[in-house]
């Protein structure tokens, strides 16, 4: 793999690359899964549905807590729906 491809800096595309090409070790020779890496990285950040798919596949960060948000500006955490109020 050249360095200078995506999956490269990108441990996640790496790892989704990885995921789809595992079924295929030890059946398909070295060279079609070399081919199949390269056909799935440029799907996954060349074509705009591709990149799409990535992001949205992509792990984000969790909140905090379960229904608490800080509002802008202000110190306190704000509650939804559902939650008491002391």
């Amino acid at each position: 793999m050249a360095n200078d491809e995506p999956s490269a800096t990108d441990p996640f595309l790496d790892e989704v690359v990885e995921r789809a090409l595992a079924p295929y070790r030890g059946l398909a020779p070295r060279e079609l899964l070399e081919a199949m890496r390269e056909l799935l990285i440029e799907a996954l950040t060349e074509d705009e549905v591709g990149r799409d798919l990535l992001e949205r596949a992509r792990p984000h960060a969790t909140p905090l807590g379960s229904g608490v948000e800080t509002r802008d500006g202000a110190g306190e955490p704000r509650r939804k729906a559902g939650g008491e109020d002391g």
